[in-house]
């Protein structure tokens, strides 16, 4: 059993650094950051201004993506920004064959993706995988990772067996797609990390975030999981402990940027080649990363890179 799974901020970006260097040698790359545009109207280059870009992958990215793609939009309005969902299985494969600009992805490439071609993958933010329950199962519900994992592998049918205080009820397990980053990283977590497996006959799939949120919303007894930008006030977010014995830690901002809460991530802009400098690519990304774009990051709910990371 791990007890490390909580990313820190600051390991999270010693990662990024190590990735560098590891990417470098397994097939993909963790760009740092690209060019300043803090303020800047480009006056050293104009090609991109009127050409179009299209982006595709994860829906937890997503309305980062849809949100920059229209501010980038009034602030250059000869430029278009498609923007599309699909899931990080679809960003990945979409930034390897180029029928993408950008991909999106709420995960790390998985060993298959990073074997099938070069990978470049652009950090954009910080967000967490959040187990939330009905409220009717109680509004302070605190779990251990290893119980989270035997409740979504079936091993708990009940929630009374989970803990003889909660409700002698059926749990109602609600869980993401396949190919979804969002479920991608929650299973390496959870069942992952216990041996065990999702029986996909008694979990209730959905196919997005907000629709998690409101079947969990809507199903009394119900657990699903959801990024830290979908939560809710009509939903409870369970309070984590990496193992047994560990503090119970919530599902709060604080406790997602300094590393406390076990299930943390990155959110990825992924490219199947460098990007090529001065190209509206180039320049869409550099808004994210920029001051400007990093609000739109934390308006979205998510977490803006912290500044040791360097972007720009």
């Amino acid at each position: 059993m791990k007890s490390n799974k909580g990313i820190s901020t600051m390991i999270a970006v010693i990662g990024m650094v190590v990735l560098l260097v590891a990417g470098l040698g397994i097939g993909y790359v963790m760009n740092s950051g690209t060019t300043d545009v803090s303020g800047d109207l480009y006056p050293e280059d104009s090609e991109w201004r009127t050409e179009s870009i299209n982006l595709a992958g994860s829906t937890t990215v997503l309305p980062v993506a849809d949100s920059a793609a229209l501010a980038f939009m009034n602030m250059y309005s000869g430029v278009t920004v498609t923007v599309q969902g699909g899931g990080s299985g679809t960003g990945y494969a979409s930034a390897l064959d180029g029928t993408v600009d950008i991909g999106m992805g709420s995960r790390g490439p998985k060993q298959s993706e990073i074997d099938s071609g070069d990978l470049w993958l652009h950090p954009l933010a910080l967000d967490a995988v959040c187990v939330v329950v009905n409220p009717s199962v109680g509004s302070n519900i605190e779990l251990t990772l290893e119980e989270v994992a035997m409740i979504f592998a079936g091993e708990y049918t009940n929630w009374n067996q989970v803990d003889s205080s909660l409700p002698d009820a059926e749990i109602y397990v609600v869980v993401r797609e396949s190919g979804s980053g969002t479920r991608g990283t929650f299973e390496e977590y959870t069942i992952d990390e216990y041996d065990l497996e999702i029986d996909s006959t008694m979990v209730h799939e959905q196919p997005s975030n907000p629709a998690v949120r409101t079947a969990v919303k809507d199903t009394p007894n119900s657990i699903g999981y959801v990024g830290f930008g979908f939560l809710t006030n009509d939903i409870v977010a369970v309070s984590l402990a990496a193992e047994e014995g560990s503090a119970y830690v919530p599902a709060t901002l604080e406790n997602i940027q300094n590393g406390l809460y076990p299930i943390s991530r990155l959110l990825y802009f992924i490219t199947g080649s460098p990007i090529e400098s001065g190209s509206l690519a180039d320049r869409f990304i550099s808004f994210v990363l920029s001051e400007d774009g990093q609000d739109i990051v934390e308006d979205e709910g998510f977490l803006r890179l912290p500044p040791s990371y360097n972007y720009p």
